[in-house]
């Protein structure tokens, strides 16, 4: 299989490519080609609509993905998510992103649920504000909507799949037909994954994480964590949860063992956390751990890739988590 290097590298010059043909309907109007042919467009979300008169030449990107899906099909933005927090060098910019930046240095924006940085925003003078995977909220949208068109996410807040990422992102920077290569792409090498890997098939999965030490998360089972294991081959398991309020539901500590699934996954806050959750008694009486099956991440730039699957991180990802996945599966699997 091809080094991520190599995968990375194919999914990136996507955005050179300029194709023709019909494009995706997904909520939009006059998205009929790339280029000035697709604008004006308006594209609806569960906040609201947003119509984008012409090509954008100053986005900003906040949230999961939307920086990612708009790098990969070859646009810059002016501003983005400041991810300081989830990187290991502290940089803020992502390792799969420093490629596509080629060199550019856009500001970074301290984004949160809980605080949105209008002003710094409004600053920035976008002409279009991506937030296809975040928590925004209808003020938060309505606000925004008053400094450049602001698309928000399809259905609930922080579930937006990679494939809805893309293509909302290039059905708004008037790339719809290289959003629809970059899918393409992305599934050909989740399907090859999947073809090299036949121990996935049959063998069910879990995935949760541990940001204090008297509880435990489990995702949704529409969790894009939870569909990147599916769609390799993994079988979500019965007792992953389908409903709830966010993206992930808390389990105590003495109902852990009801995590009942052959393979768990599992990122950690820090190691600190991750070493007073696995020496509580009921931890080890997890199935998947039991069996040889527990997958766990403390390292940032895993534990954001794995979290927020889009089509940068998945290349970078899969040698390092094919080969862990591998051995959970088959019962091999060793905690450190």
């Amino acid at each position: 299989m091809a080094s991520r290097l190599t995968l990375l590298a194919a999914l990136t010059a996507t955005a050179a490519l300029t194709l023709a043909g019909c494009a995706a309907d997904s909520g939009t109007e006059n998205t009929t080609a790339s280029g000035d042919g697709a604008f004006p467009v308006t594209i609806e979300s569960a906040l609201g609509s947003a119509t984008i008169e012409a090509e954008p030449q100053r986005v900003v990107t906040i949230g999961w993905g939307s920086q990612d899906a708009a790098l990969a099909l070859g646009v810059v933005p002016v501003g983005m998510q400041d991810m300081s927090d989830n990187t290991s060098d502290g940089s803020g910019i992502l390792p799969w992103d420093v490629e596509p930046l080629g060199g550019a240095e856009p500001t970074l924006i301290d984004y949160s649920t809980a605080d949105v940085p209008f002003e710094a925003i409004a600053e920035l003078e976008p002409d279009l504000i991506l937030a296809v995977n975040s928590g925004l909220t209808q003020e938060d949208f309505d606000k925004l909507s008053g400094v450049a068109p602001t698309v928000a996410y399809p259905g609930k807040p922080w579930l937006t799949s990679w494939e809805d990422q893309v293509t909302i992102v290039g059905q708004a920077l008037g790339k719809t037909d290289e959003a629809q290569a970059l899918v393409q792409r992305t599934n050909d090498l989740i399907a090859q994954a999947k073809a090299d890997h036949p121990e996935f098939a049959g063998k069910t999965v879990a995935f949760g994480s541990g940001t204090v030490a008297d509880s435990f998360n489990e995702y949704l089972a529409s969790d894009s964590r939870v569909q990147l294991l599916e769609q390799l081959g993994f079988t979500i398991a019965p007792s992953v949860p389908t409903e709830g309020e966010q993206f992930a539901v808390q389990v105590s500590l003495e109902n852990l063992p009801s995590i009942d699934s052959d393979v768990l996954v599992a990122w950690y806050l820090s190691d600190e956390v991750k070493s007073q959750l696995e020496s509580t008694p009921l931890f080890a009486q997890i199935p998947a751990v039991q069996r040889g099956g527990y997958v766990a991440f403390t390292d940032p730039d895993m534990v954001y890739a794995t979290s927020a699957v889009t089509v940068l991180s998945l290349p970078w990802m899969f040698d390092t988590y094919l080969p862990l996945l591998s051995s959970a599966a088959k019962g091999e699997a060793t905690t450190t």
